[in-house]
């Protein structure tokens, strides 16, 4: 009489897995991909060694934190098997550190082309530099904006393995799918193919002081973060020494991809959180255009961008899954 329950037990866990399958088969396919296109920039010089090791330390302590989280939060709520978050855990580690190389190695490939139209295109629509429009609504805030838009790496890194620890579904599945699309499609390839720099490198890139009144304002306004990080950036560049603090690149945006990413997994796997996911990407979206990280037109791509990508995922989960459960 056991034999029917356990052949049923067998099926539902051959399902989840399944279900899982999809979105590590496309962050597998994906890391391929990557490892690929950094072998080729790292034969042409283009690109350094990735950090694969403080990338697993970095991985390793915000799967922690948000199983830690989780448990705190949601006692009594069912979570991935070990082996996927293993598994889901050692891809986003390989993707996370042939990232930055592919990042550094962006103009070695393509030269920033982007930013002198672009940001002539903004200024004759909106009159004046976009940065100047968020400074002079927000500029009251530059300190709080500065390191809280600072915070945004380990805030998405935790939402990321949030979502890696749900239980199995289609839901988890196309939202794992379009976060690893976004940092391949958008992040690489998207901005190896338009490259740019961005309002606060521009100076540095194509001479002149045209943002000069940028620097300024963050100087004298104590926005000490993104300073610092743009300096380190640059001497990165600049010197063909890359670090852990290194890659430019501005179109797409990817923090913004990514923060309307975060409301769109809430809104499909934790609605109550949707509301304040929400905001926090509108909010990283005024700040990159405020600290001068982005023009307008960067985040508006990336929010595109993500909506494409959300849109993809659900097909290819549909295609991947519809073979898994078929399998089951």
């Amino acid at each position: 009489m056991w034999a029917p329950i356990a052949v049923a037990q067998s099926r539902a866990r051959r399902l989840e897995l399944g279900e899982d399958r999809s979105w590590l088969t496309v962050m597998g396919v994906l890391a391929a991909v990557e490892f690929l296109w950094w072998a080729v920039c790292w034969d042409a010089g283009f690109a350094p060694a990735p950090y694969v090791g403080t990338y697993s330390v970095i991985a390793g302590a915000a799967l922690a934190a948000a199983l830690a989280t989780r448990a705190v939060v949601r006692r009594r709520a069912g979570r991935a098997a070990w082996p996927v978050l293993l598994l889901g855990t050692i891809l986003i580690v390989i993707g996370a550190s042939l990232f930055l190389p592919l990042k550094y190695a962006i103009p070695g490939q393509v030269p920033f082309w982007l930013d002198e139209p672009l940001a002539a295109a903004e200024r004759q629509l909106l009159g004046t530099d976009a940065w100047v429009i968020a400074d002079r609504l927000f500029g009251w805030a530059l300190v709080p904006v500065d390191r809280l838009y600072g915070l945004w790496l380990p805030v998405q890194s935790l939402v990321l393995f949030w979502v890696m620890a749900e239980p199995p579904s289609r839901a988890k599945s196309r939202a794992l799918i379009a976060y690893a699309l976004a940092w391949f499609v958008l992040g690489i390839a998207a901005a190896t193919l338009f490259a740019s720099a961005g309002p606060i490198f521009y100076d540095r890139l194509l001479g002149g002081s045209g943002f000069a009144a940028l620097s300024d304002t963050l100087r004298s306004g104590g926005a000490w973060m993104v300073r610092a990080e743009a300096d380190a950036m640059w001497a990165s560049l600049a010197s063909g020494q890359p670090s852990l603090v290194a890659g430019i690149s501005a179109l797409p945006s990817i923090h913004v991809a990514v923060s309307l990413w975060i409301y769109l997994a809430a809104r499909a796997l934790a609605p109550r959180a949707a509301p304040v996911a929400l905001a926090y990407a509108v909010f990283i979206f005024i700040a990159s255009v405020q600290l001068g990280w982005h023009y307008v037109t960067d985040g508006v791509a990336g929010a595109l961008g993500m909506g494409a990508m959300w849109w993809l995922a659900a097909r290819l989960e549909g295609v991947i899954g519809g073979k898994a459960t078929a399998r089951a």
